[in-house]
């Protein structure tokens, strides 16, 4: 007899705890492992990934500008400058002139180099750099050589194309200017830049060579 209580007591408690895990007596914690794992999808394709752009944002355009015209002091001060605002800076080798070069020389004023200027293009040459020099006075540059004998031979180049006025100098030259390679975000960058260059008074801002 007491066997037969203890079975269909062990029934009866089970079928309680079978109707409260249904919820039958009302709200469950849905925290419980049981409702847990049932809730959950596909958890064993589920992963962590970072470094994910939020939807919508979109990366800053980015722009690159060359700084001419800069000394070796000068050219370390701005890319000090432009780490200091978030920025990039690259120091650019300077690009070494010729001692020997070409020149129509002797050029009173801008109205004569231009007309002069005009007249090479006229002869075909299409490789020349109009100087200023002081007081006013301008030269035609038409090529930098490394060693005399190549700057006479294209000297010689142009003399039988008709061009009389080029002659070869081979004066010293000022130490190169340096150049320096800014990149960043293109409106932080292209609002900065008048800004930090203002203290050096021969540098300007160039596109960076595509």
């Amino acid at each position: 007899m007491a066997i037969r209580l203890f079975f269909f007591l062990l029934v009866f408690a089970n079928l309680l705890f079978f109707a409260w895990t249904r919820g039958y007596f009302g709200a469950i914690d849905e925290n419980r492992e049981p409702q847990r794992l049932a809730g959950q999808f596909k958890a064993d394709k589920l992963r962590i990934v970072r470094n994910l752009q939020a939807p919508g944002t979109k990366k800053p355009d980015l722009a690159c500008r060359v700084i001419n015209g800069l000394n070796p002091s000068e050219a370390e001060n701005l890319k000090s400058a432009m780490k200091a605002s978030a920025g990039e800076a690259t120091i650019l080798p300077p690009a070494e002139p010729g001692p020997h070069r070409v020149v129509v020389a002797d050029l009173a004023n801008k109205a004569a180099a231009e007309k002069k200027a005009a007249e090479l293009t006229r002869f075909g040459v299409t490789e020349q750099t109009t100087v200023e020099l002081e007081g006013g006075r301008y030269e035609i540059v038409l090529g930098r050589f490394p060693t005399e004998a190549a700057a006479r031979e294209s000297l010689q180049g142009l003399v039988k194309r008709g061009i009389k006025a080029a002659r070869v100098d081979s004066r010293e030259q000022p130490a190169p200017k340096i150049r320096v390679e800014a990149r960043g975000p293109a409106q932080e960058l292209l609002r900065q830049l008048p800004q930090l260059i203002a203290p050096y008074a021969n540098a300007t801002i160039g596109d960076c060579p595509s």
